[in-house]
């Protein structure tokens, strides 16, 4: 006998039978009308950018951005779209953080690298000689 592997939808709530899309059928199809949605509008409006897709189509900017990382909506095919950077919110089109974001968190791990190499060796209980 095999045990059913459900969970609550992240969406909505509701309990599911797990798949692979990790969602409720419901809401599935709410996310693929809402994918149809900014395809259709993109196809009409090739150089929109994000906000006007949000404020065209109704369909969240949470979910736009979603549909970009998952290149359901590639953005060499729509040259103005762009999600906000998760360390400063500033405008980007792939990857995680901008590149002044990324240099300075560079920087810093390498400033500390630079002071842990500085201190001195041996001060603990268990130090090599």
């Amino acid at each position: 006998m095999t045990a059913l592997m459900v969970e609550n939808c992240p969406r909505c709530g509701r309990v599911y039978q797990k798949n692979v899309r990790n969602m409720c059928q419901d809401c599935m199809r709410q996310v693929d009308d809402e994918f149809q949605k900014c395809y259709s509008f993109l196809r009409l409006n090739r150089k929109a950018t994000t906000e006007e897709l949000c404020s065209a189509t109704g369909v969240g900017i949470k979910q736009i951005t979603l549909f970009i990382k998952d290149n359901r909506l590639p953005v060499i095919d729509y040259p103005n779209l762009t999600y906000a950077c998760n360390s400063c919110g500033a405008p980007i089109r792939r990857h995680q953080i901008c590149v002044p974001c990324g240099m300075r968190i560079t920087a810093e791990v390498n400033e500390l690298k630079e002071k842990e190499a500085k201190k001195p060796k041996g001060t603990g209980y268990y130090s090599r000689r």
